[in-house]
């Protein structure tokens, strides 16, 4: 999880002891979001990824930054840590990681993220859970294909932006497209991850 129930409090969201497991859940809603966004892990952790070893002499690694190596496999054969240095963006090899035209499939175990979760990621988790936790309290919860853009009191009337960024937002744990962008550009990995510890 990127922030705690400790966190949402922080920001001057009051929280009943009977609203604690549904803070919970919103929390890793938003959590879920914002790491699928950014492409790879934020947080400290373990992951398992399987990649093709290209000629590079570097094999980057999705989560950074790379913390420690635990274990390489080329096509299923341990390698030695000997063989590799661990840098922040991944594994160095002065060889490569192929031979010829051969590419082989590498299996990486290894830990990576942030150990403390950056202040506006923080904030941008707590202010889709506090989000979350307005709609919840107000029965109001709905799928939203557009924000109200215009209201006129006398004969009343409401328009509904239909283009735009405003008509992404479908629940409060959605993230515009900007912000997905940014959250892939700052975070994001060109490996894919397939398995997490």
């Amino acid at each position: 999880m990127l922030i705690t129930i400790d966190d949402v409090k922080a920001w001057g969201n009051d929280i009943d002891d009977d609203e604690l497991t549904m803070i919970e859940t919103l929390i890793a809603a938003a959590s879920d979001a914002i790491t699928s966004a950014a492409g790879c892990p934020i947080a400290y952790r373990e992951s398992t990824v399987r990649v093709i070893g290209l000629p590079d002499r570097l094999l980057e690694l999705p989560g950074l930054p790379i913390d420690t190596v635990h274990e390489v496999h080329v096509n299923d054969t341990l390698l030695d840590p000997r063989a590799y240095a661990v840098v922040s963006q991944g594994i160095y090899r002065s060889d490569g990681w192929s031979c010829g035209h051969h590419l082989p499939e590498i299996h990486v175990r290894y830990s990576h993220g942030l150990k403390q979760v950056p202040a506006d990621v923080k904030a941008l988790a707590v202010g889709m859970v506090a989000a979350g936790l307005h709609e919840v309290r107000e029965g109001s919860w709905s799928i939203r294909n557009g924000g109200l853009s215009s209201v006129s009191i006398d004969d009343y009337r409401e328009s509904y932006a239909t283009t735009g960024e405003s008509t992404e937002m479908v629940t409060p744990m959605s993230l515009p497209s900007r912000t997905r962008a940014w959250l892939r550009a700052r975070f994001g990995g060109g490996a894919t991850v397939v398995g997490m510890l």
